[in-house]
């Protein structure tokens, strides 16, 4: 088949992102090229995400860097916003085609304010919230035919310390039904901490898991309809970064991704992530799920336990696309087979596009890592300039050598891209929010410790650190004499 890109953009109109980061667009732009981004966040590289100037963003508007949630998605849809979005739409003429990180229930509806509803490339929002329930998936990974570690549904407020250490042992992890990138996840260790949440968070439902001493692994995977059915597939895994100290406070935040760390694991358990997700895949596709998806697994005394669905896209598929396009064809890109899922029922060139796929290559090994840098501190201002580009670790301290968005750019091991979202200088910067992402072609966690970074990641961290120059607001105030962040 010729370039699908070209196909897709000469039949079907106008293409966009919407998701929380713009970031999570690259590898999609450098195939397909985007008309327009709606995002939450809005940094120095946003531009370089698509052909045209269309950037729609709450924090281009603001000016303040937030911990983005799928709640702040949805909230970029409506008022002043959602109407510049809406009429920009109705001005193309043409028809709307919308890629998402997830799809937000706003545009599955007929809106007044819109002339033709967007095509939307994703589950609709309520299958995506079923399969993201934890405490649902905690009831079902008994039942299918794959290792799950002991879990119970509890509420809190009636259950005690002394049951769960019992029952489970401790540390134990609680989960509450909903959140992503470690957000409502906990590692109890104290009775202090249950009390904690049983006090704050009397009446919720949670997941409460047994605490495996292992590392964590991500997949991408797709659910795509074929002449016999739905049939799953899986990516190649990345380990997770996860709680690293150097870039953020909380135990289990979410840090990034090492694929090259990945390539050092054995083919058992290589084999058993992709057997988990075509297991779990076969149960989400009988709802009707199809496109990309995503699982996170904890790997502990040889086996690879299944903890988390991510029915939507995920942090790390936009650098899974990137690495992908780096050693595979054009047109050969799973991001591509998403889209061809949706339109194939009423396209017969994306059903032949779908059976000359070559799915096995999805497993095929690929290097490259990613660690993002959340503010540590309270609320802050970035006083410093951090231009994003490529750089080189040099006399102590990170050197710009080339303008850059993709890891693409980089050209050897010592090259390092700062990229997704980074702050003008005098952005406010709110706790835990991320700043930037640090990405290499080389591997970020240290093969000894699996869930520490290397040193020379450290010092990149710190480097990113000073050059960001984040103070508190009146520190910001005595170096740019106004309270304006502009």
């Amino acid at each position: 088949m010729r370039n699908i890109a070209e196909y897709l953009r000469e039949k079907y109109g106008k293409w966009g992102w919407l998701g929380q980061r713009a970031h999570d667009s690259e590898g999609i732009n450098s195939v397909l090229p985007l008309d327009f981004i709606v995002s939450c966040d809005y940094g120095m590289d946003t531009p370089h995400y698509s052909r045209g100037e269309d950037v729609f963003s709450i924090e281009k508007r603001e000016k303040i860097r937030r911990d983005w949630s799928n709640e702040h998605l949805k909230s970029s849809l409506k008022g002043s916003l959602g109407r510049e979005i809406f009429a920009r739409w109705n001005s193309y003429g043409q028809r709307v085609n919308l890629i998402c990180y997830r799809s937000v229930k706003k545009l599955e509806t007929n809106l007044k304010s819109l002339n033709k509803k967007p095509f939307i490339y994703a589950a609709p929002e309520s299958l995506k919230r079923h399969f993201d329930n934890k405490v649902r998936l905690c009831g079902k990974l008994p039942k299918l035919s794959i290792p799950s570690i002991p879990c119970m549904v509890r509420q809190l407020g009636k259950v005690t310390f002394r049951e769960l250490k019992e029952d489970i042992s401790v540390p134990f992890v609680v989960q509450f039904p909903y959140g992503s990138s470690g957000n409502f996840t906990f590692i109890i260790r104290e009775k202090t901490e249950l009390d904690d949440l049983n006090k704050k968070h009397a009446g919720q439902t949670v997941s409460i898991r047994k605490y495996i001493d292992g590392f964590s692994l991500n997949v991408n995977g797709i659910i795509i309809s074929t002449e016999d059915g739905p049939g799953t597939f899986c990516s190649f895994p990345s380990m997770q970064i996860v709680g690293v100290r150097e870039c953020s406070n909380y135990p289990t935040s979410f840090c990034g991704n090492d694929y090259a760390a990945a390539c050092r694991l054995g083919k058992d358990l290589i084999s058993q992530v992709e057997r988990n997700v075509k297991v779990v895949g076969a149960w989400m596709a009988k709802t009707g799920f199809r496109g990309i998806f995503g699982m996170d697994f904890v790997v502990g005394d040889g086996n690879v336990y299944p903890v988390e669905i991510n029915p939507r896209f995920q942090n790390s598929t936009s650098l899974y696309t990137v690495l992908e396009g780096m050693q595979k064809s054009g047109n050969n890109r799973l991001f591509l087979l998403h889209i061809a899922e949706f339109l194939q029922k009423k396209d017969k060139a994306m059903r032949k596009y779908i059976r000359s796929f070559p799915v096995g290559e999805l497993m095929d090994k690929i290097k490259g890592s990613q660690i993002i840098v959340h503010n540590r501190l309270a609320r802050n201002v970035v006083t410093g300039d951090l231009p994003p580009g490529v750089y080189r670790l040099e006399g102590g301290g990170l050197r710009k050598v080339r303008d850059g968005a993709t890891l693409g750019c980089c050209l050897g091991p010592d090259d390092i891209l700062i990229t997704c979202g980074v702050p003008k200088p005098f952005t406010l910067v709110e706790p835990n929010a991320p700043i930037c992402k640090i990405q290499m072609r080389s591997g970020i966690l240290d093969p000894a410790g699996k869930r520490q970074v290397v040193n020379k990641a450290k010092k990149i961290i710190s480097c990113v650190y000073d050059r960001l120059g984040l103070k508190s607001e009146e520190e910001a105030m005595s170096v740019s004499g106004t309270r304006s962040y502009d």
